[in-house]
Parts: C-alpha cells; sequence; structure tokens
C-alpha cells in the first residue's frame, strides 16, 4: 500500500470542501452566538457597577464645578502669590508636550525603519500624541493670569 492511498481523516477539514471547519463539532451559529451575546446581554446588573458609576460620576461633577469657579474668579483662587510656586504648572506643559513628542518619535521610527508589525503600536503612538498635545492645550488655557471677576491678591495692590 502506498503512502497516497493513506487518507488520515481530520475533523477539523470539511470532506466536501477540503477547507477548515469554522465551527468545532456540534456548534452552529446559533449556538454560537447565543452564547457570546449571552455574555453581553446579561439583564442583571450589579450593585457595586451603579455604586462606582455615581462615585465617577460624583468626582466629575466636583471637577466641572472646581474647572467652572476656576474660570469665573480666576486664578487668584489658588493664593499662589510666589512666582516661585508656578513652576510646578510649567513642568506640567513641559511634561505633555514631551510625551507628544515622544509619540511623535515613536511613530517616525517605526516608519523609516519600515516595520510590518508597526500598525497598532502607529495607532497608540499617535493617539499618545493627540491626547497629550490636548493636555498641554488645556495648561495655558488653565493658567491664565488675571484676576477672573472679583478675586485679587495680595501681591497685585499698589501703595
Amino acid at each position: 500500500m502506498a503512502t497516497k492511498d493513506f487518507k488520515v481523516e481530520d475533523p477539523m477539514i470539511d470532506p466536501l470542501t477540503g477547507e477548515f471547519r469554522v465551527l468545532g463539532p456540534g456548534q452552529t451559529f446559533k449556538s454560537v452566538t447565543s452564547k457570546i451575546a449571552d455574555i453581553v446581554l446579561t439583564p442583571k446588573t450589579s450593585l457595586g457597577f451603579f455604586t462606582l458609576f455615581a462615585v465617577a460620576g460624583s468626582l466629575a461633577m466636583l471637577l466641572l464645578t472646581a474647572v467652572t469657579w476656576l474660570f469665573l474668579k480666576g486664578t487668584g483662587i489658588w493664593a499662589v502669590t510666589q512666582p516661585v510656586a508656578w513652576g510646578f504648572a510649567i513642568i506640567n506643559f513641559v511634561w505633555w508636550i514631551g510625551i507628544g513628542h515622544a509619540g511623535t518619535l515613536i511613530s517616525a521610527i517605526l516608519l523609516l525603519f519600515k516595520q510590518g508589525w508597526r500598525n497598532s503600536i502607529n495607532r497608540f503612538a499617535e493617539a499618545m500624541t493627540i491626547f497629550a498635545v490636548v493636555c498641554a492645550g488645556m495648561f495655558p488655557l488653565i493658567h491664565v493670569g488675571g484676576r477672573g471677576l472679583g478675586t485679587g491678591s495680595s501681591h497685585c495692590r499698589t501703595r
């Protein structure tokens, strides 16, 4: 008996088409769909989810209130009267600019070396760059000087 005559039946190959089967034995498209959909479409939502959602919503509202108060009253509400204390805000601004440059650098290096596997990393690096530029752009908007609508600081007074 020659080796050509001996056929090994693989259960993952369809004998009619000769292609690999997508579904395992005993599975149908309906059973696979219901198994996957049951994970997502469960009608029960735990109490912990709603608790964490309420905490996160409260923190978001606190942030919104603080930023609104800042825009209405100005940076004088921080009572930062020493010029040296502004170094932290400047360092944060430069940090986000640097993160944006890092994402661009990663993307450029992978492009220059023509890496075939670079697509997912490029998407991540470019998203990181956009996020960092948005964060850096918020710093000048929030940290502009001035007294706002009525708060003054003691170092701006004339004698």
